[in-house]
């Protein structure tokens, strides 16, 4: 399962209300108060969430990268606890997405919390602090579209308004109508231009290659950028079961992407 929020607020500042435990309840209303051992999260910072009715969690934080600005924790005992990713890119008009994944079968478990989520990751990057942040490099590529694959695309929510490829100074981040793949930008490998594919195996949703697993996210049958990762990533699954070890990217401008990605 993959939440996110996009909004004006600048990434610094998600990421700092992020990691700092006693603001989460600013921000996540389903969150009373929080206890923490430490003021901003770390490896192996341990706490409690108190929740409505009297509900407490405990949470254990695995990770934090302050460079990617990505988070992991641990919520819940023994069987029950439940791993969740969090991470904040920047976004190309200055302001911020906040990302939410839950891994494995626990996502399908967890899909009431969808909605809770949501709101409040939309909170959390609409806030400011009224300062001023600079503002990060993050260029954006529209997908190009051919007639025949737009009508295809219609019916799954793949649009031009609903699709994205942006590159930021970290991150990697493709937006697919429903669909998300995100990924640091030190995981792509290598880049290279394609094309002359055939309608029946590209048209409409993400297409999942039963050769090698890649998935061709694809809107015109001429042109794309594929892209391979050291480190295979999900995007068609939404448990993130299945991984792919490369994507195909039907942007206008294959060559301008690969550039943004350094593999020019």
């Amino acid at each position: 399962m993959l939440v996110e929020a996009h909004g004006p607020a600048p990434a610094s500042d998600v990421w700092r209300r992020f990691t700092e435990p006693d603001a989460w309840p600013g921000w996540a209303p389903q969150m009373r108060s929080v206890e923490a051992d430490d003021a901003v999260l770390a490896p192996g910072t341990r706490g409690r969430v108190h929740g409505p009715a009297g509900v407490a969690v405990d949470f254990r934080i695995l990770d934090v990268d302050h460079e990617l600005r990505s988070w992991s924790w641990s919520v819940g005992r023994g069987r029950a606890a439940v791993r969740m990713d969090h991470h904040v890119l920047p976004a190309p008009d200055g302001g911020s997405r906040a990302v939410l994944r839950v891994p494995g079968s626990a996502a399908t478990v967890l899909q009431p919390y969808r909605l809770p989520a949501v709101a409040a990751l939309r909170r959390l990057v609409r806030a400011t602090t009224g300062g001023e942040a600079p503002a990060e490099a993050v260029a954006s590529f529209d997908f190009a579209f051919a007639p025949a694959y737009a009508l295809a695309g219609r019916a799954f929510g793949v649009t031009p308004s609903t699709t994205t490829v942006e590159v930021g100074p970290q991150w990697l981040y493709v937006r697919y109508g429903p669909w998300r793949l995100v990924t640091p930008r030190s995981n792509v490998a290598s880049a290279e231009v394609t094309g002359d594919f055939r309608w029946i195996r590209t048209a409409g949703p993400p297409h999942l290659s039963l050769s090698d697993r890649g998935v061709s996210l694809t809107t015109n049958g001429e042109r794309a950028l594929c892209v391979t990762f050291h480190e295979p990533v999900p995007a068609i699954d939404p448990t993130a079961t299945i991984t792919h070890p490369g994507a195909t990217l039907a942007v206008a401008e294959p060559e301008r992407l690969a550039a943004a990605l350094g593999l020019a």
